[in-house]
Parts: structure tokens; C-alpha cells; sequence
């Protein structure tokens, strides 16, 4: 019997054996790529995280360190506005005394108008037989509170603690207001704050 030349088969059984183990790696590298993906996002989205967490770190202490150095100032401020608010204080407070002080003055020259108007008026009525309480009561409504602030008011028309002053921010006129709340009584105040509605309706 003839023998067959085995060479050739025996080459080729090398090569698909070197075939066939580098299929079975492959295939075991590719049964892999599931958890090598899956490890691989989850790494990513870690990396992004620490990013983000470091970035908005950094970006909070150097906000952090501008608050602390602007904080620095407040006092220097806060004493520098203080001492422009006592004096603002105290000017209002001298405005207010002088205006009271006026007041008082008026008040005065109201009752010896009111002394002669109820003479004068008094005869005047009683002549034609009126009754002398009803006519206390009437010359008594042309004087009193409102005839004095009538009076004050022609002496200086328009008067408001902030005239000349531009109030139209808001903030500028709070704080006006603010240091006025501290000067004038209740009534004092309601009187301005009716001025200044006034003011503003007709800069309207």
C-alpha cells in the first residue's frame, strides 16, 4: 500500500488550529466587552462627577474668599454711613424744633385772633339776637389746629423735610424716611408721608 504524504494536512491543521485559538481568545475578549463597556462608562461618569465636584469646589472658595474680602469694608462703610446718618439725624432734628418752635409762636398769634374775632364776631351775632355758645363754635372753627398749619404754610409754602432732594430712587427716599421715623412723632409723619404721595402724583 501506497503512503499518502501527510505534510500538507498537518500544515494546514496547524493553521486552523492557530485559527481556532485565536477565535476562542476573540470570543473570550468579546464575552468581555459587556463589563468592559459598562466598567468604562461608570469610570467616565465617576471622572465627570469629580470634575464637576472639583470645579464647583474651586469656584465656591474663591467666591467665598471674595465675599470675606468684601466683608472687610463693612465696617469702614457702616462707620462712614453712621456718621453721615447721625449728622443727617441731627439736622432734622434742629429743622423739626425750629418748626415746632414756629408752631407755638403761631398759636399764640391764633388765640389773640380768635380773642378779637370772638369779641368782634360775639357783639356782631349777639346783635342780632344769636346764641353766644353757637357763636364760640363758629368763630372757634375759623382758629385752632388747621388755622395754625394754614398759617405756617404761608409762611413757608411746600415745606417738606426732603424738598430739594432727589428722591426718586426709591432706596434714597427709604432712607430718608427712615431717619425722619426716628424724629418726628405719628401724626408728624402720616403728615409727611401724605406730602410726599402728593409729591409723587404730580411729578407723575
Amino acid at each position: 500500500m501506497v503512503n499518502v504524504d501527510t505534510t500538507s494536512l498537518e500544515a494546514q491543521l496547524r493553521l486552523a488550529e492557530e485559527a481556532e485559538n485565536q477565535v476562542q481568545k476573540l470570543e473570550s475578549l468579546a464575552s468581555d466587552a459587556p463589563r468592559l463597556r459598562d466598567e468604562l462608562a461608570k469610570t467616565k461618569h465617576h471622572n465627570e462627577r469629580n470634575l464637576a465636584r472639583d470645579s464647583a469646589t474651586d469656584k465656591a472658595k474663591s467666591e467665598v474668599k471674595l465675599a470675606a474680602d468684601k466683608q472687610r469694608q463693612v465696617a469702614h462703610r457702616l462707620e462712614a454711613v453712621s456718621t453721615l446718618v447721625q449728622s443727617l439725624y441731627s439736622l432734622f432734628k434742629e429743622i423739626n424744633e425750629h418748626r415746632q418752635e414756629a408752631l407755638k409762636c403761631l398759636a399764640i398769634s391764633d388765640q389773640v385772633d380768635y380773642e378779637e374775632d370772638l369779641e368782634k364776631t360775639g357783639k356782631e351775632e349777639a346783635d342780632m339776637g344769636r346764641d353766644p355758645q353757637s357763636i364760640e363754635f363758629l368763630v372757634a372753627a375759623r382758629h385752632g389746629t388747621s388755622k395754625v398749619a394754614q398759617l405756617i404754610e404761608e409762611l413757608d409754602p411746600g415745606f417738606d423735610f426732603l424738598r430739594g432732594c432727589e428722591v426718586s430712587d426709591p432706596m434714597r427716599r427709604d432712607v430718608g424716611n427712615f431717619i425722619l421715623s426716628h424724629v418726628l412723632t405719628t401724626p408728624q409723619i402720616n403728615m409727611q408721608n401724605s406730602s410726599d404721595q402728593l409729591d409723587q402724583k404730580s411729578e407723575e
